[in-house]
């Protein structure tokens, strides 16, 4: 069975919350926040229960881990869920598994930890005496344990339940994720084992859960009523209040989605309740046990008191920084200035020259020249950020930078180096659509398509952007203001800093990782399907056409991101200064010139059109 499931469906298609058009795009805005703000809360929570000591108790172990269970679970659903948006709406067989088995273990997880917090809570109030012994550090180890396997055990389970049918009829799944309950609905197998399964597992736990969850508060609201102090009866009811009704909000919507037979789903109903208990509670969560919360609330005062505190002290310690250039030899600076100074004035010229053709050519207003024309403007961009400061540098004898101008340039420079990686991820989709599935390419690769798919690269970049600077700029430098660099640099300053930058690494690692590595290894799955497809070509020289097109665009990807993993995808004590200063003339300088020369001096589009501009011109004059 599982073999004829693999022959019948290799892909299923996702048809999203609503196939109305003009939804998509707000739809795509309101979810984009939510997901943000999940992921700020839930990560704001974790990292401020591990760094303050006040809020190392069971209580908070639970929260933090609900906290990692309502991340991963967003993390599972939205970034999918916000590509069908923007009308990617494939998924494949195998990542459909994935995505069902992981937000079965998480769901469950989530549950199974409310009803270990709801009896924590039970025994603080109800036992007080009692509760150091009882939820010790061990007890609480074991129960997130347990939790987390039972979450897992159960997964399996369903997962293997549901992926044993055969889905032979259709591949459209009703959804905007993959759950059990459409996969039922789509299935031409007999489907009652799997509904008595369901039934019989989520009664034993989810009910099993809300039973233990409500008894908990039960007991709680029994002792807090017999508490004398209005304003305690007051406070402990509220705090309790919030939390009974994320509760009921999370397993009302799972009775109402799995305790019921297939034969009464409607599944546009499914869809708005699916939405609460996927991608509302994660993002309530994490707002729900703060905002109520005074512990959490103390603890962020200090938190953000002693980053205010930094923060002065970085003022009053650094009020600008002095950049000591590519190199201290005199002798050198001025032919360096020279040699700079040209490739700037080409960088200039041959970008606004790209962007310029693009706009007036109509045979230029496709796809493919659409993300040229946005890569020779994030090219203009950074180059503008990087080389006039540099140029000064050569013929300067101070050669400081104010603090604040520090920040913005190092800022842009993350903001339009990450739009630039993403852009030549977005051009390599964008030619393995054209070559390995022409038939589909104008409705794959639609104007509407594009340009979210550039908005959405741009919103990347600013976000990731923010995220680093807040974090290297919360940084003490306190010993020094020398920055052994051309330019405001993640790397030298972490060097720069007095203080533990541990954090700074393990961001900087992970958001490249995202960025770098993924837009690399797009890049490169692209090109290994182009390639096989050019090799299927039978003219030699259609094929060698194309082979050397995709060799040079290729080289300058190369060249991008192996500079980019070079400077950042290692730790902070293993850089040479000298040598990451060469490998950023690279990515910064050199890159940015060489773009408008790879992509217009190998095309013959790009030649057609300058010709055609050019006699235009004569003609004119």
């Amino acid at each position: 069975m599982e073999k004829r499931n693999h022959s019948e469906v290799t892909e299923f298609i996702l048809s999203g919350l609503t196939d109305r058009p003009e939804l998509q795009v707000p739809l795509f805005g309101v979810f984009l926040v939510i997901y943000g703000i999940t992921l700020v809360g839930n990560g704001g929570m974790i990292l401020l229960i591990r760094t303050d000591p006040r809020l190392h108790t069971p209580m908070y172990f639970f929260l933090s881990n609900l906290s990692f269970c309502d991340l991963c679970y967003s993390l599972i659903i939205s970034p999918k869920m916000l590509l069908i948006f923007l009308a990617e709406r494939n998924i494949s067989y195998t990542a459909c598994v994935v995505q069902l088995y992981l937000s079965i273990a998480f769901g469950d997880i989530e549950c199974l930890l409310l009803a270990v917090m709801a009896y924590d809570r039970y025994v603080a109030i109800s036992n007080p005496l009692h509760y150091t012994v009882t939820m010790s550090r061990q007890v609480c180890k074991q129960l997130v344990a347990l939790v987390y396997t039972v979450g897992f055990v159960d997964s399996v389970i369903h997962t293997w339940l549901t992926f044993r049918l055969s889905f032979c009829s259709s591949n459209i799944i009703r959804h905007f994720f993959c759950d059990i309950p459409p996969l039922l609905a789509l299935s031409c197998s007999d489907t009652r084992i799997n509904e008595i399964v369901i039934f019989v597992f989520m009664s034993c736990m989810t009910v099993s859960i809300f039973v233990t969850f409500l008894l908990s508060y039960a007991y709680i609201i029994i002792t807090v009523l017999r508490i004398r102090s209005a304003e305690g009866r007051r406070k402990a009811f509220s705090t309790c209040s919030f939390h009974l009704i994320t509760g009921v909000l999370l397993f009302g919507t799972l009775f109402f989605m799995y305790l019921r037979p297939t034969s009464s789903y409607s599944m546009d109903t499914d869809k708005v309740a699916s939405v609460f208990y996927m991608v509302v509670i994660p993002m309530l969560n994490p707002l729900i046990y703060s905002l109520r919360n005074t512990e959490v609330k103390d603890a962020l005062r200090r938190t953000m008191n002693k980053l205010q505190e930094m923060e002065k002290g970085n003022n009053s310690e650094v009020t600008e920084f002095i950049l000591l250039g590519l190199t201290d030899c005199p002798e050198l600076q001025v032919p360096l200035f020279g040699v700079f100074l040209v490739i700037y004035g080409v960088t200039l010229v041959g970008n606004g020259g790209m962007i310029l053709l693009i706009m007036i050519d109509p045979q230029l207003h496709t796809p493919i020249y659409f993300f040229l024309s946005n890569l020779s403007f994030c090219d203009l961009c950074l180059s503008s950020i990087i080389s006039p400061k540099m140029l000064l540098n050569f013929l300067a004898e101070r050669k400081s930078i104010s603090y604040t101008a520090c920040a913005v340039q190092m800022n842009l420079s993350v903001v339009f180096g990450d739009v630039e990686c993403l852009l030549l991820a977005l051009m390599a989709y964008d030619r393995y659509v054209a070559i390995c599935n022409p038939l589909h390419y104008t409705v794959t690769m639609s104007r509407q398509l594009c340009k979210q798919l550039v908005v959405g690269a741009y919103a990347v970049g600013f976000v990731d952007s923010v995220i680093y600077t807040c974090f290297t700029f919360r940084l003490s430098f306190c010993s020094s203001n020398i920055i052994n660099h051309f330019f405001c640099d993640i790397p030298p300053l972490l060097a720069l800093s007095c203080s533990d930058t541990r954090i700074n690494e393990i961001v900087m690692f992970t958001l490249a990782c995202c960025i770098i590595v993924s837009s690399f290894v797009t890049v490169l799955l692209s090109y290994v399907y182009i390639i096989s497809t050019i090799l299927q070509i039978r003219s030699a020289e259609g094929w060698c056409k194309t082979f050397s097109t995709c060799s040079f665009h290729l080289t300058a990807v190369v060249l991008l991101f192996g500079t980019l993993l070079f400077m950042y995808l290692r730790p902070t004590s293993s850089y040479s200064m000298d040598t990451d200063k060469v490998a950023s003339v690279f990515y910064t300088v050199v890159i940015p010139m060489l773009n408008p020369l790879i992509y217009s001096l190998r095309n013959t589009e790009v030649k057609d059109a300058l010709r055609r501009a050019m006699n235009k011109l004569l003609t004119n004059s």
